[in-house]
Protein backbone atom coordinates (compact mmCIF):
# COMPACT_ATOMS: atom_id res chain seq x y z
CA UNK A 1 0.00 0.00 0.00
CA UNK A 2 1.09 3.30 -0.52
CA UNK A 3 1.79 5.32 2.39
CA UNK A 4 1.00 8.43 0.77
CA UNK A 5 -2.89 6.96 0.50
CA UNK A 6 -3.93 8.37 3.65
CA UNK A 7 -3.31 12.43 2.57
CA UNK A 8 -3.57 12.20 -1.47
CA UNK A 9 -6.97 13.26 -1.69
CA UNK A 10 -6.33 16.75 0.49
CA UNK A 11 -3.47 17.17 -1.44
CA UNK A 12 -4.71 16.27 -4.87
CA UNK A 13 -7.54 18.60 -4.24
CA UNK A 14 -5.12 21.43 -2.88
CA UNK A 15 -3.25 20.63 -6.51
CA UNK A 16 -6.47 21.09 -8.47
CA UNK A 17 -7.44 24.54 -6.68
CA UNK A 18 -3.50 25.86 -7.31
CA UNK A 19 -2.56 24.51 -10.44
CA UNK A 20 0.17 22.52 -8.84
CA UNK A 21 2.17 19.78 -10.63
CA UNK A 22 2.49 16.99 -7.66
CA UNK A 23 5.47 14.69 -8.21
CA UNK A 24 3.92 11.60 -6.79
CA UNK A 25 7.02 9.05 -7.25
CA UNK A 26 11.01 9.58 -7.51
CA UNK A 27 13.75 6.72 -7.75
CA UNK A 28 11.46 3.97 -8.59
CA UNK A 29 9.59 5.00 -5.33
CA UNK A 30 6.27 6.41 -3.82
CA UNK A 31 6.88 10.88 -3.37
CA UNK A 32 5.13 13.86 -2.93
CA UNK A 33 6.87 16.97 -3.61
CA UNK A 34 5.70 19.95 -6.08
CA UNK A 35 7.36 23.58 -7.07
CA UNK A 36 6.41 27.04 -6.56
CA UNK A 37 8.08 29.78 -8.86
CA UNK A 38 9.35 32.61 -7.12
CA UNK A 39 8.62 36.34 -8.53
CA UNK A 40 11.87 36.96 -9.25
CA UNK A 41 13.38 34.98 -12.63
CA UNK A 42 14.56 32.10 -11.92
CA UNK A 43 13.57 31.78 -8.11
CA UNK A 44 11.86 28.47 -7.31
CA UNK A 45 10.72 27.00 -4.30
CA UNK A 46 9.84 23.04 -3.16
CA UNK A 47 6.57 21.53 -0.96
CA UNK A 48 7.98 18.22 0.24
CA UNK A 49 5.90 15.93 1.87
CA UNK A 50 7.28 12.65 3.64
CA UNK A 51 5.53 9.38 3.75
CA UNK A 52 3.37 10.19 6.75
CA UNK A 53 4.19 7.25 9.31
CA UNK A 54 2.40 6.40 12.91
CA UNK A 55 -0.25 9.11 12.32
CA UNK A 56 2.53 11.55 11.78
CA UNK A 57 3.65 13.45 8.95
CA UNK A 58 6.33 16.27 8.04
CA UNK A 59 6.14 18.75 5.14
CA UNK A 60 9.44 20.75 4.20
CA UNK A 61 9.06 24.26 2.42
CA UNK A 62 13.05 24.92 1.19
CA UNK A 63 14.52 27.23 -1.73
CA UNK A 64 15.64 25.49 -4.85
CA UNK A 65 17.50 28.29 -6.59
CA UNK A 66 17.19 32.21 -5.94
CA UNK A 67 18.21 35.21 -8.04
CA UNK A 68 20.47 36.27 -4.68
CA UNK A 69 21.36 32.98 -3.85
CA UNK A 70 19.90 32.81 -0.51
CA UNK A 71 18.89 29.62 0.96
CA UNK A 72 15.77 28.86 3.02
CA UNK A 73 14.02 25.46 4.65
CA UNK A 74 11.96 25.05 7.46
CA UNK A 75 10.16 21.54 8.22
CA UNK A 76 6.83 21.17 9.88
CA UNK A 77 5.90 18.17 11.52
CA UNK A 78 2.08 17.20 12.88
CA UNK A 79 -0.35 14.42 13.17
CA UNK A 80 -1.93 13.33 9.66
CA UNK A 81 -5.15 14.98 10.43
CA UNK A 82 -3.23 18.22 10.74
CA UNK A 83 -1.86 17.79 7.18
CA UNK A 84 -4.09 20.45 5.58
CA UNK A 85 -2.76 23.06 8.58
CA UNK A 86 1.00 21.87 7.84
CA UNK A 87 0.64 22.65 3.89
CA UNK A 88 -1.00 26.02 4.41
CA UNK A 89 2.04 27.26 6.81
CA UNK A 90 4.35 25.58 4.50
CA UNK A 91 2.84 27.77 1.71
CA UNK A 92 3.10 30.62 3.68
CA UNK A 93 6.13 30.06 4.14
CA UNK A 94 7.44 30.23 0.24
CA UNK A 95 5.35 33.31 0.16
CA UNK A 96 6.93 35.03 2.99
CA UNK A 97 10.14 33.87 0.67
CA UNK A 98 9.18 35.09 -2.64
CA UNK A 99 8.09 38.58 -1.13
CA UNK A 100 11.09 39.40 -0.28
CA UNK A 101 12.57 42.88 -1.49
CA UNK A 102 14.49 41.99 -4.34
CA UNK A 103 18.68 42.15 -4.66
CA UNK A 104 19.72 45.50 -5.77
Amino acid sequence: MDPYSIIDAQLDRRAAENGWTVVKEWGEGPARFFYIGGRAPFDCFQIVIDPPAADAVVVTARSVDTNDDQEFEQTLRGGVAEFDSLLSSALALVETWRSRAPCP
